[in-house]
């Protein structure tokens, strides 16, 4: 079928004013990760053992707890950052609330986010929590760990990465 100018330029404008129509439709695709054995102890400030994965490749970081419909008691996730950065997390594809610890390169408590809610619409609707403080390592617990635990910016967290 052969168009005019005058159509072509109508079909080529509508096909421009569409495209962020498409953009919009589509979601950021995070690839699923199996996670690893929670083989690693963390032990808090109180005491308290609790058993974590590690998220160590960029993969793993972003999938994150993904998914997980609960998290048990002494349980958590222990993401290892190359670098003290300011670390922004957000709850896309989250079912379950947690609770968020960042810590510096010595373990030490720099910023933490209690009961952070799921995120359950599309990824440009997930805010960040934290990151407003460098950090190295980043903890998620169950909601209400931070509370349970008495955990305080300032404290230090024992734990090693293998």
């Amino acid at each position: 079928m052969r168009l005019g100018l005058k159509s072509s330029l109508v079909v080529l404008l509508a096909m421009m004013a569409a495209l962020p129509l498409v953009a919009q439709a589509q979601d950021v695709v995070v690839p699923y990760v199996a996670p690893r054995a929670a083989n690693t102890r963390v032990m808090l400030p109180d005491g308290s053992t609790v058993r974590v994965e590690l998220a160590l490749t960029d993969a793993e970081q972003a999938y994150g707890l993904m998914g997980r419909t609960n998290l048990p008691e002494g349980r958590g996730m222990l993401f290892v950052h190359e670098a003290m950065e300011k670390h922004p997390y957000w709850m896309y594809h989250c079912k379950i609330g947690l609770d968020i610890v960042w810590m510096d390169g010595q373990h030490r408590i720099v910023e933490m986010s209690p009961d952070t809610p799921p995120c359950k619409g599309k990824s440009s609707t997930c805010p960040n929590y934290g990151g407003h403080e460098p950090s190295q390592y980043v903890l998620e617990l169950p909601v209400g760990s931070i509370l349970k635990h008495r955990l305080a910016v300032g404290e230090t967290v024992e734990f090693q990465v293998q």
